[in-house]
């Protein structure tokens, strides 16, 4: 029996309490089988050669039970709202005007403490921090064994965070007295 992509609408419509019925017993919820017709009316208004169609109530009604199941699938997906709500609640931790000087500054110290290092020393926490060398790497390109490398780099270490430390204290207490003459 060959069925016409009209004659399929016109059997969905006709029979659409049933369908409806039908499909909400086998998808639990009214609104999905509603949804699910719906799709499918849709899908057969716009269908081009069904080809034959033996039993049309079966196929419309596999066909509906298909655009559920993909809808089930889709919406998965999906994230649900109270997957959402959580994420909207992510504090914006785009820096500030004050936190981009703040950062500003404290490079600038870096810069100065790093000016201030002997040349050496400069180039080898530059190479290693900054371009990731090894120590090995280190050692043969300024001709000098590992461990000097390893002290030249502690000492660097050392004098660059104490600089930046000194910087910091000194804008706490810059802040502090700007907070206490207001």
């Amino acid at each position: 029996m060959t069925t016409s992509r009209n004659g399929l609408v016109s059997l969905l419509i006709s029979a659409y309490p049933e369908f409806r019925r039908r499909l909400a017993g086998r998808l639990g919820s009214a609104d999905l089988a509603n949804e699910a017709l719906q799709d499918t009316y849709i899908r057969l208004s716009r269908a081009e050669n069904l080809g034959e169609i033996r039993n049309p109530r079966s196929y419309i009604l596999v066909t509906a039970l298909n655009i559920a199941k993909n809808n089930t699938r889709s919406e998965a997906r999906h994230l649900s709202s109270a997957e959402i709500d959580p994420l909207i609640d992510i504090p914006d931790e785009t820096p500030d005007a004050l936190r981009t000087l703040e950062a500003r500054s404290e490079l600038a110290a870096v810069e100065r403490a790093l000016g201030e290092l002997a040349p050496r020393r400069r180039a080898m926490f530059l190479r290693f921090w900054v371009e990731g060398s090894g120590y090995k790497d280190l050692a043969i390109e300024f001709n000098v064994s590992e461990r000097t490398v390893r002290h030249e780099l502690l000492l660097a270490n050392r004098y660059v965070h104490a600089a930046t430390a000194n910087f910091c204290v000194a804008e706490l207490q810059k802040r502090l007295a700007q907070v206490s003459s207001r």
